[in-house]
């Protein structure tokens, strides 16, 4: 058999080493390499390199895996914390509005003692009493034209009391004018009244006696 050239051979040793080539190739390339310490050689760099290349490409394909597995696991993470920071966000606020609705819906009446009604000043046009309630409340009035008997009840939510006091006071000075009613009546919870202001006798007589078309005065 004529004799192949190295590099003929060295040009197949890749192709062989990865068990690529044919039975007949296979065969030639042995043969040559049992004669040929030059090829001898070279085959056992190029397996060298071939295994070295193989082992970077597997440590790539390995870091590029867990990089990517980083990656995602970040991903994961970023998810999950952006989940939780809008639960916590809308766990709050279901909290405030519950909060919020008990505290409003929450209204207690308040007693004359409590309320702390004192009157200011009286003079010809107008009382002016002083309310010593704590915090926010609110009043309900409701004017008699005919007895010119007007009432009046105080009540506070929790929300009034405690919150909404901090920032937006009431003023607790009150008005009452006499041309507008006879006596203000203080109702307290269990139905008891309590005067807080009348008119004298003389403009209570007089108003009764009289058509209610014009206002006490």
């Amino acid at each position: 058999m004529e004799k192949i050239n190295c590099n003929v051979i060295q040009d197949i040793l890749p192709l062989y080493i990865d068990d690529v080539v044919s039975d007949d190739t296979k065969e030639l390339v042995e043969e040559h390499l049992q004669n040929c310490e030059i090829c001898q050689r070279v085959y056992h760099e190029t397996k060298a390199d071939l295994e070295n290349d193989m082992k970077v490409s597997v440590q790539t394909k390995e870091s590029s895996n867990e990089a990517n597995d980083l990656k995602n696991f970040r991903k994961f993470l970023k998810k999950k914390k952006t989940k939780t920071i809008l639960l916590s966000i809308a766990a709050t606020i279901v909290c405030f509005v519950a909060v919020f609705t008990f505290m409003n819906n929450h209204v207690t009446y308040i007693n004359y003692k409590d309320a702390g009604i004192t009157i200011v000043e009286d003079n010809k046009d107008e009382v002016t009493y002083r309310m010593n309630i704590k915090g926010n409340y609110r009043w309900k009035t409701s004017l008699d034209r005919e007895t010119g008997v007007m009432t009046i009840h105080f009540e506070q939510s929790l929300w009034e009391k405690y919150v909404s006091c901090i920032f937006y006071p009431y003023d607790n000075l009150h008005e009452i004018l006499k041309k507008d009613e006879i006596k203000e009546v203080y109702v307290d919870k269990d139905g008891t009244t309590t005067t807080i202001w009348e008119a004298p006798e003389e403009e209570q007589k007089a108003y009764l006696s009289e058509e209610h078309t014009e206002p006490l005065g």
